[in-house]
């Protein structure tokens, strides 16, 4: 057999023995990836190369409280006249209002969005509240959910439940519901809520490239910073990864494969109580796909984001039902289209003179100067 066939084992194998390596960035060199696997060069890039083709991508989880930034879980149901300008309105709230992604929930058409605003001092961290209501005031926005979390954590998918060979997950619930909760872990950096941000604007570019696409080489990074590649490493080592702004790199199932159909479903919490959080915490991570989830300590709001394959959700709505106990009151499922999901990386050219700016007034000026074309 061919060094570089796979097999159904040496496939899910190969993803247990890569996932620690590349939680710490292994990924980003290959020769050294394949030193850690004790796996020759070719090999490992023909495995790395199936891999992403198989719908499994690598992504850097940027630690945004070390950016002095704080998530906000909204749901904005918009105006016709939004609506009909869906792309210009959040395009904008992505380049100048520290909007982080959004999707179109079935059926209600309401927008899952995702924020990270600055929190330096009060007056800023009210300013996501203010801009919202004066889009509603602009008969922009007709209803406005908002959620401020205190920590958000990106998550490793579990290798063992997916059949690298095929691109398909192979998902044994009854093995599922036996394990044990996972041990409680809190964010592994505390917030840092009203301290000044302890990074330049080197780092924070590195980062933004990185957030974008985490394989992108340091020598490209240099040469779109138009700095020298020996700056742009000593930033990325000394700074970005050994200060926590990447906290990690993960392994992610992103649904893009033939092999089997995915729907990404958003799982939220309101109001629980300490124990509660901790039973619903639990139950969540112990799902394969599970992509994110982040908490609020002083609301009991608990949110969890999956993309999981199309004939798993009855599955996966029954293990909720049946391990969330008095919890699964307070549980609420939405469809997310992921056709009309989009991402934007934290704007970077906001942050000036060592600090953040989010000018709400010109934003709410702009975006209806958006609609109104």
């Amino acid at each position: 057999m061919s060094s570089n066939t796979f097999t159904t084992a040496t496939s899910r194998d190969f993803l247990g023995r890569v996932a620690p390596v590349i939680r710490q960035g292994g990924a980003r060199n290959i020769v050294e990836l394949a030193k850690a696997l004790k796996m020759p060069v070719e090999t490992t890039r023909y495995k790395v190369k199936g891999m992403l083709k198989k719908g499994i991508g690598i992504h850097a989880s940027i630690d945004y409280s070390r950016l002095g930034l704080t998530h906000y879980y909204a749901y904005l149901s918009l105006s016709e006249k939004a609506r009909m300008n869906e792309k210009k309105f959040f395009g904008f709230l992505g380049e100048q209002a520290y909007l982080n992604s959004y999707a179109r929930s079935l059926p209600s058409n309401e927008y899952a969005c995702r924020f990270a605003v600055p929190t330096l001092g009060q007056k800023v961290s009210g300013s996501l509240r203010r801009m919202l209501r004066g889009l509603a005031e602009e008969k922009l926005v007709d209803r406005v959910e908002l959620h401020e979390v205190t920590w958000e954590k990106a998550h490793m998918l579990q290798p063992e439940y997916f059949d690298l060979k095929r691109g398909i997950w192979r998902i044994d619930w009854s093995k599922i519901k036996k394990e044990a909760l996972p041990k409680e872990s809190a964010p592994s950096r505390p917030s840092i809520h009203g301290d000044a941000p302890k990074f330049d604007t080197v780092d924070l570019l590195i980062a933004r490239e990185l957030e974008v696409e985490a394989l992108t080489r340091l020598s490209d990074i240099a040469s779109s910073l138009r700095t020298t590649l020996n700056n742009v490493f000593y930033h990325f080592h000394n700074h970005v990864i050994a200060e926590g702004l990447v906290e990690e790199f993960v392994l992610r199932w992103d649904g893009a494969s033939k092999q089997q159909k995915a729907m990404l479903v958003q799982i939220e919490f309101s109001n629980l109580s300490v124990a509660e959080e901790k039973v619903a915490r639990g139950t969540m991570r112990k799902l394969p796909f599970l992509w994110s989830d982040a908490l609020s300590i002083e609301s009991g709001f608990y949110v969890a984001q999956t993309m999981m394959p199309q004939d798993s959700y009855l599955d996966t709505m029954n293990y909720l039902s049946g391990s969330l106990a008095d919890s699964a009151f307070k549980c609420k499922a939405s469809v997310l289209d992921a056709k009309t999901r989009q991402d934007y990386p934290f704007p970077a050219h906001l942050f000036k003179d060592g600090t953040w700016s989010f000018d709400l007034e010109e934003n709410i000026q702009q975006i209806a100067k958006l609609t109104r074309r």
